[in-house]
């Protein structure tokens, strides 16, 4: 995702805060794709709370990472060149995708400009800390209205690699949060310790046989009669359902930080009804209109995909 910032009034009193803050997310982008790293971080929500340990090394050009859990099921995630495998042994079964880009999954922001959106979230540098036995500088986005989360964010000083995130509400409301215990940085990652612990004959395999395919926003039948303030329609793609011939419109919305996606596919008997549904921080809304089924899911506010589910309509 994109990371954006406000604009003050008087463009003089931010010049110098905006150049700390883009320089500070650069580092974080790159020391995340950029440096080996191997790290155990505990993650907080409203439901849970979970270790888990991330591999990282990055090897002429390509990320290659492994995150696995270190409490209740022993489920692991493994970026290779190629594909994520995910690995869920307790269900005896995985799921295989192809990668969309050379992007490391965790941890950090992808930044292109802090000059977009400016009435959407205001932005602030500046305090020092200690995470992980590492100095660390923090960088805090807030959210201006109730569409969106905001980020306090921690980045090791020596590096820029992202070591603490809480995600917050408007109201400064913790809605979830993660930050490393322990972490060595900069050193060799060995083949070894990038291996899943369940080997992958011992498992049933999902996997897709084609990235998703990018389509024209004109090409599709759905469109939104309005949606929440700063957001809008990034992109449109096909891929086909799961175990089927169908098709599925997968649409992504953002508002330069935040991201939303929209599942549009044929309904069936078996599909859940329609109603809200939330995953810590991720909040998903379905509904059902006709034959067709919509399913709108982010790390925003349950309000915010609902009112995307509810605005999503034929074109005419």
């Amino acid at each position: 995702s994109k990371l954006v910032i406000v604009f003050c009034l008087l463009w003089s009193s931010i010049g110098l805060a905006d150049d700390k803050a883009m320089d500070l997310l650069k580092r974080m982008n790159q020391a995340a794709n950029s440096l080996n790293y191997d790290g155990i971080f505990i993650h907080v929500d409203d439901q849970r709370i979970d270790a888990l340990r991330v591999i990282h090394k990055y090897d002429n050009g390509t990320v290659h990472e492994r995150l696995y859990s270190l409490n209740g099921n022993p489920r692991e995630v493994i970026r290779d060149a190629e594909r994520v495998w995910c690995y869920m042994p307790e269900k005896n079964m995985g799921h295989s995708g192809l990668r969309s880009d050379e992007q490391s999954g965790f941890p950090g922001f992808m930044v292109t400009s802090l000059q977009d959106l400016g009435g959407n979230y205001e932005i602030s540098t500046g305090g020092e800390d200690r995470i992980a036995d590492r100095k660390v500088v923090r960088l805090k986005i807030l959210p201006r209205d109730s569409y969106r989360y905001g980020y306090e964010l921690w980045a090791d000083s020596q590096t820029g690699l992202l070591l603490k995130s809480v995600l917050i509400d408007k109201n400064s409301k913790v809605i979830e949060q993660y930050m490393f215990a322990q972490i060595d940085i900069g050193n060799e990652i060995p083949e070894s310790s990038l291996l899943p612990m369940t080997s992958k004959t011992d498992l049933e395999w999902i996997k897709e046989s084609a990235p998703p395919k990018m389509q024209a926003f004109d090409d599709s039948r759905w469109q939104f009669s309005s949606l929440p303030a700063g957001y809008e329609l990034v992109s449109i793609m096909q891929k086909p359902a799961v175990g089927e011939d169908e098709q599925v419109e997968h649409m992504v919305l953002s508002d330069g930080l935040a991201g939303v996606s929209v599942f549009i596919e044929k309904a069936s008997p078996s599909m859940p009804v329609s109603g809200s549904e939330k995953m810590g921080a991720v909040n998903a809304y379905i509904k059902i209109s006709g034959e067709q089924m919509f399913t709108v899911i982010g790390e925003v506010p349950g309000d915010t995909v609902k009112q995307i589910a509810e605005a999503l309509v034929n074109k005419q």
